[in-house]
């Protein structure tokens, strides 16, 4: 993280920050549009680190409005590693989505919300009938995955601007 941290400072980014080995990191960008964040953030990863990954970006207001949204708080308090947040790249197909909430997903749960998806995980993540990767293909779209800890741990890295 210390040399994504150098890289992204070297590339303009100001005051970046990362969240343990997670792949979160929080920066401030002269670049106005998250897309064009997104962008120059993976032609770092890919100049830098000969990574080519896709790069989700999601401004403080977002994290927040995700934060208060929160479609399982009593599951997100009492264990928040078993609540996942999947933010997606691009909105899906409004059918796709009646198509996956009208499945049984039971014990698990599953809401989905313009650019995110949450799952909540009765037993934990493995063994699950109900992963991240099998729904973004279901519904056509990528995106990337974080569980509820380190999604409030990123969002308190936002309080701190």
């Amino acid at each position: 993280m210390p040399q994504l941290r150098k890289a992204l400072t070297a590339a303009g980014f100001d005051d970046v920050r990362t969240y343990v080995q997670s792949g979160n990191v929080v920066l401030n960008s002269r670049l106005r549009s998250a897309d064009k964040v997104g962008t120059a953030v993976r032609a770092v990863l890919a100049d830098e680190f000969g990574v080519d990954s896709a790069v989700v970006v999601r401004t403080p207001k977002q994290i927040r409005d995700i934060i208060a949204w929160n479609p399982f708080p009593e599951q997100a308090a009492a264990k928040p590693a078993t609540v996942q947040v999947i933010h997606l790249d691009a909105e899906p197909d409004p059918a796709l989505v009646r198509a996956e909430l009208a499945k049984d997903w039971v014990p698990d749960e599953l809401a989905i919300r313009g650019l995110e998806a949450c799952i909540s995980h009765s037993a934990g993540m493995h063994g699950s009938r109900l992963q991240h990767a099998p729904l973004l293909k279901r519904l056509g779209v990528s995106g990337t995955a974080r569980n509820w800890r380190t999604l409030v741990a990123v969002a308190g890295m936002l309080t701190a601007r």
